[in-house]
């Protein structure tokens, strides 16, 4: 298993969704024993419509080819021009296995975006492009855009337009071509809202606030014993987590929780079941599952099912790697129904089974206020994440060339879409650090 890239290893630092954190943590809070309300405001999350969605879509043009340069819709054949840019900007060694898992062996589809190729050599001078993700929405399948990668060449003049005109192509094609109509993203900066907003007409439309269970004390011993740290702490961790542990309650609620390696035809039926509690979710049948989580070439994810008098009612998925010399682990997906029983089991399934293997906490970014917060907050070792920031999830439509002039279905739509109290989101339905 791979190591986590720093926050500072993100993409490009350009007006989109998925880049670098920013902010202060807020400090964890006592624990008090009971399941309290944060009426911390989240005043970052835009509110309110209006009366037409349509005022919402960004004003977009189409690109202008150059004698040099043309602005075309991303295809196979240019898979490796693409990523040999990714490569080339940040300085990795992403091998085409992976880029081919992320964005062609998706079972939604292909990816939708632009490039800015070069006419003489065939390269890309900048991308950007997005993976095709299946949603539910209103009760009917639709698909969105998960913006993921965008970048320009840093050795080209006139990077910075040639990327303008990329995104303003990805606002054409991804919904004529590819009959998108929204893209999103996570993890972004307040530099990226603010250009993406007037560019592109982002809009946050939630917040995942992270929050962890602390899982043990040796990596508090560590910092809090100095250089004596590395020699004492091994030696009094496991002494003070007995006791640690012993408070501990076991949360089955005759429950039986498992770990599994891959995900079976049997969870098409449990997304089939609350898929409809939401007016939005993204896909979570079994196809969607072993693609994203059992075959990612870049992670090994960790993944436990709960059933209840042997028929299947939830799962949790977490991914565990290495921050600063700890072992973490992050909780990146969790269907369940909205069963708190459910959840609770699975919540400490997943403690327990992470702590074994060595990690110092169990970190969820979550939506204040839905289930899901109400149970992490009821374990007594929860507090709010302190090493982390906000997640900020945006949305903008996707105009098109007839922007004002689509089917009714769509606008209807995007009223769902950008409203994120309609949303069920984990840090999964990204391409999390992937």
């Amino acid at each position: 298993m791979t190591s986590a890239p720093p926050p500072n290893e993100r993409f490009l630092t350009a007006p989109r969704a998925f880049l670098e954190p920013q902010g202060k943590p807020e400090p964890g809070r006592p624990h008090s024993g009971d399941v309290l309300m944060d009426s911390r405001p989240t005043s970052t999350v835009s509110s309110g419509l209006g009366k037409d969605v349509r005022q919402h879509y960004p004003n977009a043009r189409p690109p202008k080819s150059t004698s040099t340069v043309d602005y075309v819709h991303v295809t196979y054949e240019d898979a490796d021009a693409v990523n040999a840019l990714f490569n080339k900007v940040f300085k990795k060694h992403r091998s085409r296995h992976h880029f081919d898992w992320k964005f062609w062996q998706n079972p939604a589809g292909p990816p939708a975006g632009s490039i800015a190729r070069e006419k003489a050599t065939g390269r890309c001078l900048a991308t950007g492009i997005g993976q095709r993700r299946r949603a539910w929405v209103n009760g009917k399948e639709q698909f969105g855009a998960c913006l993921c990668e965008v970048a320009s060449d840093p050795e080209e003049r006139g990077g910075g337009r040639m990327w303008r005109e990329t995104m303003m192509d990805f606002c054409f094609t991804a919904n004529d071509i590819d009959g998108i109509h929204w893209a999103y993203g996570g993890q972004s900066t307040d530099s990226a809202i603010k250009v993406g907003e007037r560019w592109f007409g982002y809009r946050v439309i939630l917040e995942l606030v992270p929050w962890e269970l602390r899982l043990g004390t040796r990596h508090s011993l560590q910092h809090r014993l100095g250089a004596l740290g590395p020699t004492l702490a091994p030696k009094i961790a496991p002494f003070l987590d007995f006791f640690f542990r012993r408070r501990w309650r076991r949360r089955r609620f005759q429950l039986r929780a498992t770990e599994i390696n891959r995900f079976s035809t049997e969870f098409d039926q449990l997304w089939e079941k609350h898929r409809d509690l939401y007016p939005l979710s993204f896909f979570r049948d079994a196809k969607t599952l072993n693609w994203r989580y059992v075959d990612n070439p870049a992670w090994g994810h960790r993944i436990a099912e709960a059933r209840r008098d042997g028929d299947l009612v939830g799962y949790i998925v977490w991914r565990e790697w290495h921050e600063h010399g700890a072992r973490i682990a992050t909780v990146l997906d969790f269907w369940h129904g909205d069963d708190h029983k459910v959840i609770l089991t699975l919540l400490d399934v997943a403690r327990r089974k992470a702590f074994a293997t060595g990690c110092v906490s169990l970190r969820f970014a979550i939506i204040e206020g839905r289930p899901e917060y109400h149970a992490f907050r009821s374990f007594r070792s929860s507090r709010r994440n302190p090493y982390e920031d906000v997640d900020r999830i945006i949305c903008t439509p996707i105009p098109g060339s007839t922007p004002m002039n689509q089917d009714p279905a769509i606008y209807k739509e995007l009223e769902t879409v950008l409203d994120g109290k309609n949303w069920f989101y984990t840090q999964g339905d990204s391409d999390y650090r992937d």
